[in-house]
Parts: structure tokens; C-alpha cells; sequence
């Protein structure tokens, strides 16, 4: 047995090293977490952005067709419902006729708006509300193109 002299007290430096890579890994890890939350929100963004985008192309050609293939003329203003939550608002406007070496020449300008709400002319403040625009001018013939 030692004598009571030899004993040294203990000073509980372990303890307090434990403690600290304790707190240093449980800081390093909400850290992580929150990042990687982050990271999935911008994801999710981009492909709804993706999907807006299509939605606007869709409309684009959607008016292209009407104009060359349906009717010859500018349709409608038009909100088209799509798959997923998705619509897209599509306007025309026509100039007027210009003849050209004796042919009609009409110019169309089809602006589609994509976006994941049912209506894009309203402007929505959602966290998650993506649009996306595009604008095709395209030139009509008759009489000998």
C-alpha cells in the first residue's frame, strides 16, 4: 500500500479534453448539416428552374404551330395547365403585312412564360416560386414564298 503522501489529487484534465472534442465535433456537425441542407434546397431550385424553362419552351412552340400550321394568325392569350404543377401563359402579337418582292410578309413575336404555380401573369412571393421567359419572332409568307 502506498503511504497517503504518494497519492497525487487529480487534476481532471481528461475531462475537460473530452468535453472539448465533444463540443468541437457536435459544432463541426451541425455545420455539415446545415450545409447539406443548403445544398439540397439550391438543387431542388435548379431543377425546378429546369422544369420552368421547358414549360416556357413548350408554350413557345406551342404558339409557334398555332401561328404557322393552325390558323395563320396570332392566338389568343392562353394559360396551359402542364403535368406537375406546372402552366405556362403564352401571348402573340403580329406586325403588320409588309410586301416584300411581291410577297406578304408577317412577323409574329410568341413570348411563353413558364412557371409552377397556375398562373404566371401574378407575380407569387412563395420560397419555391421559379418562371422562366422566352420570346421566339418568327416571319410569315403568302402569295409565292
Amino acid at each position: 500500500m502506498c503511504p497517503e503522501s504518494a497519492v497525487r489529487p487529480q487534476k481532471g484534465f481528461a475531462l475537460m479534453a473530452a468535453l472539448f472534442i465533444v463540443v468541437t465535433l457536435a459544432a463541426i456537425g451541425v455545420y455539415l448539416l446545415t450545409v447539406s441542407t443548403g445544398q439540397v434546397a439550391a438543387a431542388a431550385q435548379d431543377e425546378q428552374a429546369a422544369r420552368a424553362y421547358q414549360a416556357a419552351r413548350t408554350g413557345v412552340e406551342w404558339g409557334a404551330y398555332q401561328v404557322l400550321i393552325v390558323s395563320a394568325t396570332c392566338p389568343a392569350a392562353q394559360n396551359l395547365p402542364l403535368p406537375q404543377g406546372f402552366s405556362v401563359d403564352v401571348s402573340c402579337t403580329a406586325s403588320a403585312a409588309e410586301t416584300e418582292g411581291g410577297t406578304q410578309v408577317t412577323a409574329y413575336s410568341i413570348t411563353a412564360t413558364g412557371c409552377n404555380a397556375a398562373s404566371c401573369l401574378v407575380a407569387s412571393n412563395a420560397p419555391t416560386y421559379v418562371n422562366r421567359q422566352l420570346q421566339l419572332t418568327l416571319s410569315r409568307c403568302t402569295g409565292g414564298c
